[in-house]
């Protein structure tokens, strides 16, 4: 009797919690106080520590709606417009995929939070606040990435640098192993510019500009006489306020102050021809007296 009662004594600290399955036993820790749970282990190391040590799922249904799912629920969030609970559910009627779902406090499916925030299609699709999405990443809202590469030898790479720049560099692949960076298209965040390093065709190219060359025709502008543009391009080999051949090439052109002046000199040439035309008809007049 003495012996039994110590034993009876004992079994509540050396106690193991088993229930045979296909993996093992469910094995409890041998001290109760760690609340640890281990399926196809003896010596669990989390609250729940699953060890498959075969090719076989560890969570499996069989329903007809939603046949598996996991539910995360935090009981501290009660008010309206907390998030309470998160959910993965494998569905495969309405939405044949794996689902990450989130649920209000406490309309639940009202307020606005009900819904998905990634959707992952039995066609591989993605959909990140889509449960049907039509691409491989389908995204409803804003996205941001550090770069983004469509693979293959004819591909691109949008990059982004991480050394402080505000840019957005977009280069082709030259070959199998490198990026051609020589030939690349830069967007600068911080100012707007916009930098091309090749040719640029468009179809149509708008340049917004404030002053312009209408302050040719002005009665106090001062028209520049014949004779010293004939003596500047001599000299200078390239029109008054134009810059020569050798500096565009240097420095490039602004194409729309380049334009501006080329208003400006056009306006001066039809100042100088209607100008010319009144000497032309007063000769003509002074021929016509002549021969009277």
């Amino acid at each position: 009797m003495k012996k039994l009662s110590i034993l009876l004594l004992t079994l509540p600290t050396i106690y193991f919690a088993q229930l045979t399955t296909p993996l093992g036993q469910i094995q409890s820790t041998t001290n109760p106080e760690f609340k640890h749970v281990g399926i196809g282990t003896t010596t669990p190391q989390a609250i729940l520590d699953i060890h498959a040590n075969e090719n076989i799922p560890i969570i499996r249904g069989n329903g007809g709606y939603i046949p598996t799912g996991l539910r995360f629920i935090d009981d501290a969030y009660t008010q309206p417009g907390q998030v309470k609970e998160w959910a993965i559910w494998k569905g495969n009627t309405w939405a044949k995929g794996l689902g990450f779902y989130r649920y209000d406090a406490v309309n639940r499916c009202q307020g606005g939070i009900c819904d998905i925030t990634l959707f992952l299609q039995d066609n591989g699709n993605v959909g990140i606040g889509y449960e049907a999405p039509k691409y491989k990443l389908d995204v409803n809202g804003s996205a941001r990435f550090q770069d983004i590469i469509s693979g293959g030898l004819n591909s691109w790479i949008f990059h982004s640098p991480d050394d402080g720049r505000t840019t957005l560099h977009i280069a082709p692949k030259n070959d199998a192993l490198d990026w051609d960076w020589g030939k690349q298209f830069i967007i600068n965040g911080a100012n707007g510019n916009v930098s091309v390093s090749g040719k640029l065709e468009a179809k149509e190219i708008k340049v917004t500009t404030t002053p312009t060359a209408d302050f040719v025709f002005e009665d106090t502008y001062q028209l520049p006489d014949l004779a010293s543009v004939e003596k500047h391009i001599k000299e200078k080999k390239h029109l008054p306020e134009i810059a020569s051949a050798a500096e565009m090439q240097k420095e490039g052109v602004n194409i729309g102050d380049f334009q501006i002046k080329l208003l400006q000199k056009i306006e001066e040439l039809t100042l100088y021809s209607i100008e010319q035309n009144k000497r032309i008809l007063q000769l003509e007049n002074e021929i016509k007296t002549l021969k009277k």
